[in-house]
């Protein structure tokens, strides 16, 4: 938002600060050596109370930072919402409206007098769907008296079903996991039932040995949000490990994606414990492909030799596809994953012999959401609320490295909303150029560390080498390749050649300012 909005502002020591006490908090040695052994002890206590800190200094700094590029200091009081769109393509998104917005009305248009669908929910708040926001641009959007405009095509919960023209997901009413996810006049199940397990299905385990994992107790289905916009079930029962844990299935009209809001709500337990959520997707012979930074990996065919098999990190996206069709996943707040088991039970002295050589071939998957296995550094229990997110699309045809990108981008970036740009705030909005490849994907957009630039990291997220052109860029300014070190190291060609999954880094020093794409 910096990059966009506030080019020459950016508060260059800010960002360093809020970085550290992120990098102090993830760094693991940080905790105490008796975090295990003595938990109530002052020093554990008192380890623990200092390294939580960089956490929510962090968290607070990025709020404050992400607001300030935003111009946006005070958005509940909006009547008028602008939404950013920090990917370079078309989005629409369901997108709650402020305070200020909703007290106005339940009619909602665009700026440009555009009506958008839009729902009041059973809490009072309203809902919208922010339709075609451009790329690296921004859309404005008010609300007015009047009833609410469904959707073309609506959605609606119906008993343990939601049903959409894109979409049918039926919940298993013993489990509350989806024993059925359909795209409307197709047989085809996406949902294994012959595996242990369905999609969202809660397992703990205590202790190492898999057979030994418990799945939830009986289960209440209700309706959350009834439709035409977003529908919902509400799923709730007592869990093993748990005080109780509610879990929601989210469907928005038009929509291939489901989402899942799981709150886990953790006893205090210090004995070896892990909680798990198993999606067992039918796809059969499905090639499982996971992002991790800049690049993608498909298990045992891209790892090199010693490589952990019993469990894998996930940036952003899995991706199960053969030939005819594929499942998307999101681990949004859980990047732990194991395939086709419960696999990272190893505790204390691990043999090499105990470790696994290859990974198993599944199009089982299983978020490992919590574990309290580690013996020094880290807390002994994980009491309290935790909320996890998962997202799940169905496609057809077979892997789509561009679509599983935007995928992985949209459900971790959601549309930023900022104050009306009026008077100065116009002339810091700049228009920015993006690739026209599709496979090209501005990874990152940043103002330079010495505030004279935009720097453009873009990935080819292909199979094979792609071509940038930039030969409309110039009018933005003059645009060099550079690499970490940000500094202009030589003029960049009209056209870059890319490898497959390869970065280039550009720097566009300052140059000519766009507004609504005519020279300011």
């Amino acid at each position: 938002m910096w990059a966009v909005l506030r080019l020459t502002e950016r508060p260059a020591e800010a960002f360093r600060e809020a970085w550290k006490n992120i990098l102090l908090y993830s760094e693991h040695t940080w905790g105490a050596y008796c975090s295990i052994s003595r938990p109530d002890d002052p020093f554990t206590v008192s380890q623990w109370e200092r390294k939580r800190q960089f956490a929510l200094d962090a968290a607070e700094q990025a709020e404050a930072l992400l607001k300030q590029g935003a111009m946006d200091q005070d958005k509940t009081d909006q009547k008028t919402v602008v939404l950013w769109n920090t990917t370079q393509w078309p989005r629409t998104e369901l997108v709650k409206a402020t305070p200020a917005m909703a007290k106005q009305g339940t009619l909602v248009k665009s700026a440009e007098n555009v009506v958008m669908p839009s729902q009041r929910l059973k809490n009072g708040d309203l809902v919208f769907l922010a339709q075609d926001v451009p790329g690296l641009a921004a859309r404005s959007y008010e609300a007015f008296q009047g009833d609410a405009v469904p959707p073309e095509q609506g959605v609606r919960a119906e008993g343990n079903q939601l049903i959409s023209s894109e979409l049918i997901v039926t919940l298993d009413e013993e489990t509350g996991a989806i024993k059925e996810l359909r795209i409307p006049g197709d047989d085809h199940n996406f949902v294994d039932t012959q595996a242990p397990v369905r999609v969202n299905d809660y397992r703990y385990l205590k202790g190492t040995n898999p057979a030994d994992a418990l799945p939830n107790g009986k289960v209440t289905i209700s309706a959350g949000e009834t439709g035409p916009l977003v529908a919902s079930l509400i799923v709730t029962s007592a869990a093993p490990g748990c005080v109780d844990l509610v879990r929601e299935v989210r469907l928005v009209a038009g929509e291939r994606r489901v989402e899942v809001i799981n709150h886990v709500n953790r006893e205090l337990v210090r004995e070896k414990d892990a909680v798990h959520f198993g999606f067992a997707f039918n796809v059969p012979g499905g090639q499982v492909r996971m992002e991790t930074p800049w690049a993608v990996v498909r298990p045992n065919k891209d790892q090199l030799p010693g490589s952990c098999y019993n469990w894998f990190t996930v940036q952003r996206w899995v991706d199960i596809s053969n030939d005819e069709y594929g499942v998307l996943w999101a681990p949004v707040d859980a990047p732990l994953m194991q395939i086709g088991g419960i696999t990272a039970n190893l505790l204390g002295s691990v043999r090499l012999d105990e470790w696994m050589t290859e990974a198993n071939e599944s199009q089982t998957i299983y978020s490992w959401a919590q574990n309290n296995h580690w013996h020094t550094n880290y807390k002994a229990e994980q009491p309290g609320v935790t909320t996890f997110h998962y997202v799940i699309e169905v496609h057809k045809g077979g892997y789509h490295a561009a679509a599983a990108a935007r995928f992985g981008q949209e459900t971790t970036r959601p549309l930023v909303s900022a104050v009306p740009a009026s008077g100065p705030a116009k002339r810091r909005i700049y228009r920015m150029p993006v690739p026209e490849n599709e496979n090209l994907i501005v990874e990152t957009l940043k103002v330079s560390e010495d505030g004279e630039a935009q720097i453009y990291r873009i990935q080819n997220v292909a199979e094979q080498t792609e071509t940038l052109d930039i030969s409309k860029w110039k009018k933005f300014g003059d645009v060099y390749q550079t690499d970490l070190s940000e500094k202009p190291l030589k003029t960049a060609k009209s056209k870059i050649k890319i490898p497959a999954h390869g970065i280039v880094n550009l720097r566009v020093d300052f140059g000519q300012v766009y507004f609504d794409g005519k020279l300011w």
